[in-house]
């Protein structure tokens, strides 16, 4: 791994700052209390909210990133990155199963999410997995220099609601929030 996380990584008073960027770091109590609030309070503007500030994020970062790793250059090697990132920032387990620039499928098999959601309110009746469709959209459109909303990502399947594994599709088009 070309990832120097000593030097990457770094924390001074209550500062935290990877790869340039200053960033927050929040537990499943935070995250998923968030989540219910905007869901519960404004319905899918709460959702589309959720989704896009994960997208921005993971643009802007992974733009970031990227430009400082030059000696990654093949998608493959973008894909295995950032798929060992979501895992050791504890986000979960997540497989690039087929991805091309048109879009694909990905599979979760794990997600901060998902844990934190089932531990505080136990399952769902629609997928919820809104902040992962934000990363899988912001790293796709970093990934193929794509601009930002240019994919849509629609959960298929979600462990929330008791299925086995959380499914994600990717489609060319831009979200909702960015259509008009």
């Amino acid at each position: 791994m070309i990832l120097d996380w000593r030097s990457e990584l770094t924390r001074e008073g209550s500062r935290i700052t990877l790869s340039g960027l200053h960033i927050a770091m929040h537990c499943h109590h935070y995250n998923i209390n968030l989540q219910k609030m905007l869901e519960d309070h404004l319905g899918e503007k709460g959702i589309e909210l959720m989704v896009q500030a994960a997208e921005n994020a993971c643009f802007t970062g992974f733009q970031s990133l990227l430009g400082q790793l030059d000696r990654l250059r093949t998608v493959k090697s973008k894909l295995e990155l950032f798929s060992t990132l979501y895992q050791n920032c504890g986000l979960g387990i997540i497989h690039f199963e087929k991805v091309s620039p048109k879009g694909g499928r990905i599979i979760s098999l794990s997600s901060h999410h998902v844990t934190g959601w089932l531990a505080k309110h136990g399952r769902r009746e629609a997928p919820g997995c809104h902040f992962v469709r934000g990363w899988i959209a912001g790293v796709l459109e970093v990934i193929y220099e794509r601009p930002l909303g240019y994919y849509r990502v629609e959960e298929q399947s979600c462990k929330m609601v008791g299925d086995p594994q959380c499914h994600f599709k990717i489609s060319e088009g831009a979200h909702a929030y960015r259509r008009d």
